[in-house]
């Protein structure tokens, strides 16, 4: 449960603190209108990461159960 708040923290911490920063240079387009959308955006990114690093943890634990 510790590592559930501790993740959901921690991603609150860099889609609102930390990636606003980086964001204006990679996403520049838009207004006011679109930039609500940024940590939709970047929320997407670390997600897609997430489900990389999950499929690999699992692809290892099928590869050690075959041996």
């Amino acid at each position: 449960m510790k590592l559930i708040l501790g993740m959901m923290l921690g991603f609150y911490i860099l889609t609102f603190w930390i990636f606003p920063f980086i964001y204006q240079f990679l996403l520049p387009w838009g207004g006011v209108s679109e930039t609500h959308l940024h940590p939709i955006y970047m929320g997407m990114i670390l997600l897609s990461g997430i489900i990389v690093a999950c499929t690999k943890v699992i692809l290892e634990a099928i590869k050690e159960k075959k041996k």
